[in-house]
């Protein structure tokens, strides 16, 4: 059964979970399932959870990830022993149909032709911004998360959410709400919550898991970046600027919580974090409420994100940047 006539030039079809679950629901399928490249909680743990669950109907299943073999140090914990993330040439993938998990675009997926995976691709995600770049699209704004998404799938394919299923999704789910304080947050994602604590998840044991076990480094690193915080526009704007000297100082480098922590100050609309990098400097920024899109200052020098959560590179040296920033904070203020 080969899918050669799939080549998808425009966008394609807007379906429903169970349209999702009619087209995999006939027994003894090959799939690749697979999701954005850089995984986060709700990707990786998305694309766990897909992968168990069709393997529950018997289907012959493959994960695939650009950057594998394998996925990043901080979400491995997920697979199983023996569970396998592949790259490069999918096995079969002439004979295989694709499920792609939380990606905007089939860039964020890989670079080449995504029905090298195989084909047709299901396109599941909950950007609102996604181009349905599927050949069969399942996107919904609204949700909280992918993970809320494939529990809508599961129910439709009439397959048992167990605690093995279950974790994956709450991991998903906890991290793209932001442990349920991001705007995103609605009723779905609380009662999706339960069902899956319901079904074995241990909340304090994931919380521990994923927030805790900090290396005393990066907790310095945090430290210093707070020390050194710079309040803009009468403290509309906070930043932090983090300097490879600062990173040899603290003896750590992992500066993931430092935006969220400057943007939690009070009177704060927006925060960024400048940090030194090979090429130049990377920034970090965060919006809080609804005033600010940094979405749109990251594009200003080739960069993107979500409307609270963006980011940039650039070779400006910090001040310009936050010269730049301010601005364009300034302009969104008509």
């Amino acid at each position: 059964m080969t899918h050669h006539h799939h080549h998808l030039a425009v966008a394609g079809e807007v379906v429903s979970a169970a349209r999702v679950a009619e087209l995999l629901a006939e027994p003894g399928q090959k799939v690749v399932v697979t999701t954005h490249r850089k995984p986060d909680g709700d990707a990786a743990g998305s694309m766990i959870a897909m992968a168990r669950i069709l393997r529950r109907m018997g289907h012959d299943v493959v994960m695939w990830h650009v950057e594998g073999p394998g996925l990043p140090d901080d979400l491995k914990w997920l697979l199983a022993p023996g569970e396998e993330v592949l790259s490069g040439v999918v096995p079969d993938n002439d004979e295989r149909l694709v499920v792609s998990l939380d990606a905007a675009t089939s860039h964020r997926v890989t670079d080449d032709d995504p029905s090298r995976l195989g084909t047709p691709i299901i396109n599941i995600d909950h950007h609102h911004d996604n181009p349905h770049w599927g050949h069969y699209n399942l996107v919904d704004g609204d949700a909280s998360s992918t993970a809320e998404m494939v529990v809508g799938v599961a129910d439709a394919l009439g397959v048992d959410i167990d605690e093995e299923i279950a974790l994956p999704l709450y991991v998903g789910l906890v991290t793209d709400t932001g442990r349920f304080s991001y705007g995103s947050t609605g009723v779905q994602a609380h009662i999706v919550a339960a069902r899956l604590l319901g079904a074995g998840v241990d909340p304090a044991a994931v919380f521990q898991r994923i927030y805790e076990g900090i290396p005393l480094g990066d907790v310095r690193l945090l430290g210093r970046a707070l020390a050194g915080a710079r309040s803009e526009m009468n403290g509309r704007f906070i930043v932090a600027v983090i300097t490879d000297d600062d990173v040899v100082a603290a003896g750590g480098d992992d500066s993931d919580g430092v935006a969220e922590a400057l943007r939690a100050v009070a009177g704060a609309e927006a925060s960024a974090v400048i940090r030194q990098a090979p090429d130049g400097w990377r920034v970090s920024a965060r919006a809080s409420g609804d005033g600010i899109d940094v979405s749109v200052i990251a594009a200003i020098e080739g960069g993107g994100g979500h409307r609270a959560a963006a980011g940039f590179s650039t070779t400006r040296a910090p001040d310009e940047i936050i010269t730049m920033m301010c601005q364009a904070i300034e302009a969104q203020d008509s």
